[in-house]
């Protein structure tokens, strides 16, 4: 019996860590959108929104930490022996309900991590762009303020041959 009540509580802390990464991913989705608009925008708050995000990302590594232990908690529990035990291994070791409850979320979760991951990879293409359209306008102004070639400071002598003819070409 007492094992049984170790397995309730591990699934419970299981359900828990699963529900509040699927919080986190939300507000990772709604970062992402900010981080965007900012992007367009050209908005100074872009830095304190890419700061959350890398907090944000933290925490979901420490639940994805404590997914891991709480399902192989439940592995060693139910004797399931593997390298990495998956949730979905654990699936037909759980009551009906309760299988259905954490498929909903890994599926939740796998769904609203595509999001953030497509959100994201949007976000990485537009900041490619805005760098890349950055750098060529400082190119374009550095080689405006550049002198040209041929120029000399007016206290320098020109040299003779374009002196004599005064830059321009004479031929026949």
């Amino acid at each position: 019996m007492v094992n049984h009540d170790q397995f309730c509580e591990v699934l419970i802390e299981l359900e828990d860590t699963l529900v509040e990464q699927f919080r986190q991913i939300q507000q990772l989705i709604e970062l992402t959108l900010s981080e965007r608009q900012a992007l367009l925008e050209n908005s100074d708050s872009l830095m304190n929104i890419v700061e959350e995000k890398e907090v944000l990302l933290d925490r979901l590594g420490v639940l994805e930490d404590n997914r891991r232990k709480a399902v192989q908690k439940l592995a060693l529990e139910r004797g399931i022996v593997s390298d990495e035990t998956s949730i979905a291994e654990l699936l037909p070791y759980l009551d009906e309900s309760e299988a259905r409850r954490v498929t909903r979320l890994v599926e939740g979760i796998t769904s609203l991590a595509r999001e953030a991951r497509q959100l994201n990879d949007y976000n990485q293409a537009l900041a490619v762009t805005r760098l890349d359209w950055l750098q060529a306008a400082q190119v374009f102004l550095v080689g405006v303020v550049q002198p040209e070639p041929a120029y000399a400071p007016p206290y320098k002598a020109r040299p003779a041959a374009e002196a004599a003819n005064f830059g321009m070409d004479y031929r026949a």
